[in-house]
């Protein structure tokens, strides 16, 4: 039993960060959604970059935050001039995102190792635990999200500072919006408009699981009886 107990521990910390880094994945790297804030946001107005050619930055970005590209000196029309689109204190912020997302990606992918071990072990000896393991790994984050959620409500730009304050050891996020053409691409409520669609995800996914969690927590105990 105590086995049993480790691997619904495991599952209650993994399963949730396996959840929240791939919705994160999901969210950064969705063009459409980019796209559609640019829309919204008159972005092109702001930068002074075609729509098209705004789009062409953001994937070779994207591309470059995956890895497929190696430096994000890039080239575009901004206010009918060919001139490159990204500065030196840009694209040293950039490269602490990509770390920032390259240690993403390995802590999914261990969490993701764990969860699937876990989940085996209780399949094979403790099939009854895997619905207790679903409701606790989904009642802890929920209440973290939803207090998350209401201070991002209320204040989005002093917990996105804390963020950065958190996760990056320099000033170079704190760019000018008068110049730096990554902040008038990616303006605060871009960010905040990413944020609540990840925390959207990523409650919906939880509470999927917490269904999952009770359905299969009733069946076993309709079993043993």
């Amino acid at each position: 039993m105590k086995k049993a107990v480790f691997f619904i521990i495991l599952i209650s910390i993994s399963l949730p960060f396996v959840l929240l880094l791939t919705d994160v994945e999901a969210v950064a790297f969705d063009l459409d959604f980019y796209e559609k804030k640019y829309e919204e946001y008159n972005i092109t107005e702001v930068t002074g970059i075609e729509m098209k050619n705004l789009m062409t930055v953001t994937s070779e970005m994207l591309d470059y935050l995956k890895g497929k590209r190696e430096n994000l000196i890039i080239f575009a029309q901004v206010n009918n001039k060919t001139e490159q689109v990204f500065e030196e204190r840009e694209i040293l912020h950039m490269v602490d995102v990509k770390d920032l997302f390259s240690k993403g990606y390995i802590i999914r992918n261990t969490m993701l190792i764990a969860l699937i071990i876990s989940l085996a072990f209780l399949a094979l000896f403790h099939r009854k635990a895997i619905g207790k393991a679903f409701i606790i790994a989904s009642l802890w984050p929920t209440a973290i999200m939803a207090i998350l959620g209401l201070l991002m409500y209320i204040d989005f730009n002093k917990y996105f500072n804390y963020f950065h304050h958190i996760f990056f050891t320099n000033d170079l996020w704190l760019l000018d919006p008068n110049t730096d053409i990554l902040i008038q691409m990616l303006p605060l409520e871009f960010f905040s408009s990413m944020a609540y669609r990840i925390l959207l995800f990523f409650i919906a996914e939880l509470l999927l699981f917490l269904i999952a969690g009770i359905v299969l927590k009733r069946r076993s105990k309709y079993k043993a009886q």
